[in-house]
């Protein structure tokens, strides 16, 4: 039985004797443009920041190995959210993807190319979630690319840098860390991060160095609130679906021409992830003479993530409509919605739920993410003006995902008319559960508190002998592979008179391969004339019949026979909703293993693959540039570059076409009935092969207006593809049964990918003003702004009819309607990044240790969606003011951080509520993390790290900030470590 506690405890030992270091402190030169700088400390970091951004020669931010190693960040993301211009989402409470200026199109290098992600395979959006910060030794957020930037992102490009050996002191060079973490819900699980590091240095032409990193954490991500998103409800009064079956006054009003807000199913889940994290990163350096050096890099990452779901759901089994009552102490009226139903929309923050149907849900998602990216380089200096560098990488990653879930009721199925059908006798489809004769559950959905809490009636759930295994499925199962193959020359004339060409080719060529089945079981049963039939269905629903009049499948397993197989267990810890209680659940990590678990209860399942999510992409790229860059004065000293990048693309995009009969299915060569929800055969593929070519113009000027000020601007063209789902995922059917034909006819089509579209193009500018006051303080103004020249919407087109399920095409020559994605104009992304950094060392005494570091971001971009005032909504994702403010302090043997990040409100998307469209938002979420740290010498280093202090949560809203959608509830995590370098 899992115990709640809600305060974490450091009572026990975390962990024994630990040995442990920062990862080498060297930050090496990057570039001409960029002065090396040796990272001893925080402030030396900082200093190292503020170098890089001042000597760039684009606008950049970067954070260098110290801002990683010394807050208590777990991911990139974490660490990058403190950058000006950059926003983030949480997986688990941990920063996983990355916005740059309000946009998810970011492209992500390694060493200053393309970077092979398995946390992204098939989505432009970088998700950082395993990649372990301490194999990095700086990370740069290019906002204004140069031409000589490849492979550049749509709003900005994060370049990631690893350390290399000539750096390294002369000899060996040792480090390594150990630290022990728990949580504030978690505080039975010790969560470990070890890294070790060794590199080698000759001092003359040779050096090598190895980075690894292994940490295992488990994660409280509690959920509560309307379980299921997007199935959000307008309920009718007056009748009409969905609603009440017969005209009834809800809101008490005196008339039934009212919407009451809600959804169909409310629940409080026990949720946490188990991460596992590998990292290692190894560089060889050799110095073949004065003119040659050869480079190999090798980047290697993996994560087995699982996430563990236990809850309890109450929902209107999907059948009926009149569920829910209002408590009309809490109603608003919020009036009609513009452009809706004309009706008057009402909402409440308790509803009183006449349930159907209570799930006791069991649910394992399993991914195991895997990545190798190597490079090898040839650096060549042919003479004092020419030189140059060869270059081959490549990349391979995957991302395996399997699902299980296993649903479990605690009513009997009779609420809903669910029932076993075995020989002609009839019964509940469980037995043993609450309201045998159809009786409803009574539950409280009461959002009024800082949680949402589910109440049920007093004793509900207590006895095992209420439940009952009534449906379990594995579905949206997915193997994605993507392989990168990179070419590239680069070439630099310097004329040493402040004039200097750039020149170079690359060659990339990318293939990504999605595949998504499900598990279909059969299983063989009685028809009405008492026949056996054998039927294949992805849901194993003891309630489903497996013919017309026929017997149902699958079977009811009582918790009690499924106690005997180890596969129950019981939880009460539920965070801060808990009600006391405890509640059997199948335990999700009897699932972990997805195809055992279903074999064990429905044998002989297959794997059948869905068409319509699946796709092959490759991608060709060949690109040219040219760049110069100037130096001089025109009245002020300046340094500027203008270039050119040509970028032709080859698109091979497969999709494979279902078939339009989804009533019967082929295993092995022979064709079975297949039960709703079983994706059709495979009937064809489709090739689409494409061409097309860009010009980016890219120029960055800088002028030195003092000794200590800069002026920036900054104009850039840029391209992006677009994500492989965007293209690659294709289409299905809808069809209506016609039984007077004996077939299934096509009415309309849906696809969620378009090969046809055109990649994400757009202009960027930037303006920046930033003034260096110390070596480590800067102050800092810019202004952006970013036309999109296309974006990507929802359109309904006309398509030619196709032939029905017997293969017969019976309206030739008319169209049908298909709902798809294609291009639309795209929008502006405006706005305004400010910084401030200074460390106060002309302070007294032990005051000097002082400094902060402080930003403001405001990002504004429209997007076309209207509220439920008719009022326009901002672009999706994107939250227009975001803050950090980070105060430390360092002196003598002690440092200290305490950061914090906030950012404000979050537009998801339009809610259409039955007729009373309105918006979904993410409230304003504030973070803290501090870390404080102790030197006991020169090599010893002891640490204690809080993430999430405050105890912030995430919370979705309706419209209006009181109308509470659901939160996705973490925890705060400390960490208690220890580092040394030898």
């Amino acid at each position: 039985m899992t115990s709640m506690n809600n305060s974490a405890s450091f009572t026990k030992t975390l962990l024994s004797t630990m040995i442990a270091a920062c990862v080498a402190t060297g930050a090496y030169a990057q570039s001409d443009d960029v002065e090396e700088v040796v990272v001893t400390g925080i402030k030396a970091s900082l200093t190292n920041s503020v170098s890089v951004k001042r000597n760039s020669a684009s606008v950049v931010d970067a954070i260098s190995a110290e801002d990683i190693g010394k807050l208590p960040d777990t991911t990139i993301a974490d660490s990058l959210q403190r950058v000006p211009g950059i926003q983030i989402r949480r997986n688990a409470g941990e920063g996983s993807t990355v916005n740059v200026r309000g946009m998810p199109q970011v492209s992500t290098l390694l060493n200053g190319e393309q970077f092979l992600s398995a946390g992204s395979i098939t989505t432009a959006q970088p998700d950082f979630t395993d990649i372990p910060a301490e194999l990095l030794s700086r990370v740069d957020v290019i906002k204004s690319a140069q031409a000589s930037t490849l492979a550049a992102g749509v709003a900005g490009t994060i370049d990631l840098k690893t350390r290399r050996p000539f750096d390294l002191d002369s000899g060996w060079t040792f480090a390594g860390s150990a630290e022990g973490s728990q949580g504030q819900y978690t505080d039975d699980e010790t969560g470990h991060k070890v890294s070790g590091f060794a590199g080698f240095n000759n001092g003359d032409n040779f050096g090598a160095l190895l980075s690894v990193s292994n940490s295992k954490a488990t994660l409280a991500n509690f959920r509560y609130g309307m379980y299921s998103d997007w199935w959000f409800r307008g309920y009718n009064e007056n009748g009409d679906w969905p609603g009440q079956g017969t005209p009834s006054d809800l809101t008490g009003d005196g008339d039934t021409n009212d919407q009451v807000f809600g959804t169909i199913d409310y629940g409080v889940t026990n949720r946490t992830a188990e991460r596992e994290r590998t990292g290692i990163s190894g560089t060889a350096q050799f110095q073949l003479n004065d003119q040659v050096e050869f480079l190999a890099d090798v980047f290697y990452t993996k994560m087995d993530q699982g996430d563990y779901v236990n809850g309890l759901i109450a929902d209107n089994s999907w059948a009926q409509y009149d569920w829910v009552n209002p408590d009309l102490s809490t109603l608003v009226n919020r009036g009609p919605a513009v452009g809706g139903s004309g009706k008057d929309f009402y909402t409440s923050s308790i509803t009183n739920l006449e349930a159907l149907r209570v799930i006791a849900k069991g649910e394992t998602q399993i991914d195991k993410r895997e990545s190798l990216n190597f490079n090898l380089q040839a650096n060549v200096e042919l003479n004092e003006k020419l030189s140059g560098s060869v270059r081959y990488a490549h990349g391979n990653a995957t991302n395996d995902h399997t699902g299980s879930f296993a649903d479990a009721l605690i009513t009997s199925g009779m609420q809903s008319g669910l029932q076993t059908s075995y020989g002609g006798v009839k019964a509940p489809a469980n037995p043993g559960g609450y309201g045998p004769n159809g009786e409803r559950v009574p539950v409280v959905a009461d959002f009024s508190g800082e949680h949402p809490s589910i109440q049920y009636p007093a004793g509900f759930g207590q006895d095992i002998n209420s439940y009952g295994l009534v449906s379990a499925f594995s579905h949206q199962n997915r193997d994605e592979e993507s392989t990168l193959d990179v070419f590239r020359i680069d070439g630099t004339y310097d004329f040493q008179d402040g004039v200097k060409i750039d020149f170079g080719y690359r060659f990339a060529d990318r293939e990504i391969e999605r595949n998504q089945y499900d598990l279909i079981a059969p299983f063989t049963v009685k028809d009405a004339s008492g026949n056996n039939v054998t039927v294949y269905s992805k849901w194993k629903d003891s309630g489903i019949p497996g013919v017309s009049g026929g017997d149902t499948i699958a079977k009811t397993f009582k918790f009690t026979e499924l106690q005997d197989l180890g596969y129950i267990h019981q939880v009460s810890d539920f965070g801060p909703a808990s009600d006391g209680n405890s509640y059997y659940f199948i335990d999700p990590k009897a699932m972990k293993n997805t195809a055992a678990f279903h074999e064990a209860l429905y044998p002989g399942n297959v794997k059948q693959k869905d068409g319509s999510q699946s796709f092959v992409v490759g991608d060709q790229t060949q690109t040219f540039y040219f760049q110069g860059s100037f130096e001089g004065e025109a009245g002020l000293p300046y340094q500027a570059n203008f270039g050119m990048q040509y970028v032709e693309t080859s698109l091979d995009i497969t999709q494979f076409i279902p078939s339009v009969d989804t009533t019967k299915v082929t295993v092995d060569g022979t064709v079975y009935p297949a039960l709703d929800g079983v994706a059709p055969t495979i009937a064809s593929t489709e090739v689409v092969e494409r061409n097309f070519n860009d010009f980016l113009p890219r120029f960055n000027i800088a002028f030195d207006t003092t000794d200590d000020t800069k002026l920036r601007f900054a104009y850039s063209k840029t391209m992006t593809q677009l994500d492989a789902n965007d293209l690659g995922l294709g289409r299905t059917y809808t069809t209506n049964n016609n039984p007077d034909l004996g077939v299934f006819q096509v009415v309309s089509a849906s696809q969620n990918g378009n090969p046809y579209m055109e990649p994400w193009r757009a202009d960027n500018l930037d303006l920046s003003y930033e003034w260096y006051f110390t070596e480590s303080g800067m102050l800092s103004l810019g202004l952006f702004r970013v036309d999109v020249e296309t974006s990507i919407a929802t359109a309904t087109i006309q398509i030619p009819t196709v032939p029905d399920s017997d293969g017969v095409n019976r309206r030739p020559g008319e169209t049908i309607d298909l709902t798809t994605r294609d291009n639309t104009d795209g929008g502006v992304v405006k706005g305004m990044e400010l910084g401030y950094q200074q460390a106060f060392d002309f302070l007294p005494g032990a005051w000097s240790g002082l400094g902060t570091t402080l930003n403001y971001t405001f990002t504004d971009g429209q997007g076309g969606e209207k509220d439920f005032y008719g009022k326009t909504m901002p672009m999706a994702d994107n939250s227009e003011d975001q803050i950090n403010a980070v105060l430390w302090y360092e002196y003598d043997q002690w440092q200290a951080r305490i950061a914090y990040n906030y950012r404000s409100e979050r537009f998801i998307g339009r809610a259409w509520n039955d007729g009373s469209p309105a918006a979904w938002w993410q409230a304003p979420t504030a973070y803290v993390d501090a870390s404080v740290s102790y030197d006991f010498n020169d090599n010893v280093t002891v640490y204690v790290q809080g993430t999430n202090i405050t105890e912030e949560f995430e919370e979705t809203y309706m419209q209006w900030s009181d109308v509470v959608v659901n939160q996705n509830v973490y925890e705060a995590r400390y960490t208690v470590g220890v580092r040394a370098k030898f």
